[in-house]
């Protein structure tokens, strides 16, 4: 009987933090003349962010970033990804200011750790895979970012991505 109560007494607590939680966001949706927050996942037949099949896209700027955050921004303002059909684009942060950005020989490498590997889509840009080879410091503002597919046209090809393009954040649910 005592065992029973007790599992009785965790799924009351488990029906209600969920409860609570979905009630929270229903709030934060509603409350807002806007939306606040969104679900997302790649359409794409090959996924850049193969790790990641559903998110909750928090659609707040957010004044810390941190490596391995997953942020997103609209496709329209990098203009390598005006070919996205989708509102947003969203990538893992894998450097920050800072940090001492080296990509040689088809690898990239943050602060001296293997982060991405490969230059598939240089063949998108018309360029050798050693056009885009570089050693240099992360500027203040701007992040590293990348799909964590081989195939994922990010921070290797086009660049940094502004602080000021960042639309909000992602969390992996999924």
């Amino acid at each position: 009987m005592k065992r029973y109560l007790s599992r009785s007494t965790s799924r009351s607590r488990l029906l209600l933090s969920t409860v609570f939680g979905v009630a929270c966001l229903v709030a934060l949706y509603a409350g807002h003349g806007r939306s606040f927050i969104s679900f997302a996942w790649d359409p794409h037949e090959v996924n850049c962010l193969p790790e990641l099949h559903l998110a909750l896209l928090v659609h707040s700027r957010p004044s810390n970033v941190e490596r391995g955050d997953y942020l997103f921004w609209k496709a329209s303002a990098i203009g390598a990804l005006s070919y996205v059909a989708e509102d947003f684009v969203m990538k893992r942060v894998a450097g920050v200011p800072g940090d001492t950005l080296d990509i040689r020989e088809g690898q990239v490498f943050i602060n001296n750790r293997l982060v991405a590997e490969g230059l598939e889509d240089a063949v998108l840009y018309k360029r050798r895979p050693a056009d885009f080879e570089r050693k240099e410091v992360i500027p203040p503002g701007r992040y590293f970012v990348i799909g964590t597919a081989h195939m994922s046209n990010d921070s290797r090809y086009w660049g940094y991505l502004p602080h000021e393009m960042i639309v909000g954040k992602g969390y992996r649910i999924y």
